[in-house]
């Protein structure tokens, strides 16, 4: 059974959230403060069953936004919620084996998918898309990867029903809950919260006595970043010769380069962490 746990928190994931139309789940939304409360209690419900089970840690890392989204008086004491520094590369805290598995909380669909509440994938305002090996990737893709440098499985996963989905694709072993059944970028239909929180319960138990494979990414790899904004695009392809990575616009028949789309071979997770 893995002992040490990592709890990673997004928003839109959660259950009774859909946001509002031309607007991304920010402290100014006027479902920002639904969010946060329940985002608190669908991961109490996990720490429950999880500590009544005999783990001996849960680290909490709310990485909505720039963070410090959940208020810390509705949480478990027992949960440790983690301070981070943005500054460092992402999810630099899982270094040194301090952790044993990883669970997902409140992810949503990448961005482009039909029907996924509030889906983007990473920044709404500027990100049109990414592309690893020629396949769309989103959020949980990026994060599972990173965990796996670090030697941890994704084993847990709770979001709405086609965030689920997305997550099964990379990680088909990964055990799902559906918060809330997705129709519409703000639609979908709620489930009722207690029955949410005994199928949390029972799953999250369930996960973290399972062996899951550890699914690291193989290099070199090829990562593709669309933005809505071709200065933004030249932004990013500037910073990542900057860092010497290997980059160019993408190639295209018509345009001959298309200046929306950087295009990177990463030889390492260190340069898909600054490619992200």
């Amino acid at each position: 059974m893995y002992k040490k746990i990592l709890l990673a928190l997004d928003m839109e994931g959660v259950n009774n959230v859909v946001g509002t139309p031309y607007s991304g789940l920010s402290t100014d939304n006027e479902q920002y403060p639904v969010a946060i409360h329940q985002a608190a209690l669908e991961i109490n419900a996990a720490a429950d069953a999880l500590f009544n089970l005999g783990v001996e840690s849960i680290d909490l890392w709310d990485n909505h936004g720039g963070g410090h989204n959940v208020i810390p008086a509705e949480l478990d004491k027992r949960i440790n919620l983690l301070e981070i520094d943005r500054s460092r590369p992402r999810m630099y805290f899982a270094e040194n084996n301090k952790y044993d598995c990883i669970c997902f909380f409140g992810y949503h669909a990448m961005e482009g998918t039909l029907g996924g509440v509030l889906a983007h994938t990473m920044n709404s305002k500027a990100i049109q898309y990414y592309k690893l090996n020629g396949r769309y990737i989103g959020e949980v893709d990026m994060d599972s990867y990173i965990a796996a440098s670090h030697g941890l499985p994704s084993v847990f996963f709770a979001a709405g029903d086609i965030a689920c989905s997305q997550a099964m694709r990379i990680l088909p072993e990964i055990v799902t809950v559906a918060t809330k059944k997705e129709i519409s970028r703000n639609q979908a239909i709620f489930r009722d919260n207690e029955e949410l929180f005994n199928d949390i319960r029972e799953k999250i138990r369930n996960a973290v006595q399972l062996d899951m494979p550890i699914k690291k990414l193989t290099f070199p790899a090829v990562m593709e970043k669309s933005f809505k904004r071709v200065e933004d695009a030249e932004k990013y392809l500037i910073r990542l010769q900057k860092s010497n990575v290997s980059a160019d616009y993408l190639d295209d028949a018509v345009l001959g380069k298309d200046a929306h789309t950087v295009v990177a071979t990463v030889e390492s997770i260190d340069e898909f962490i600054v490619c992200i």
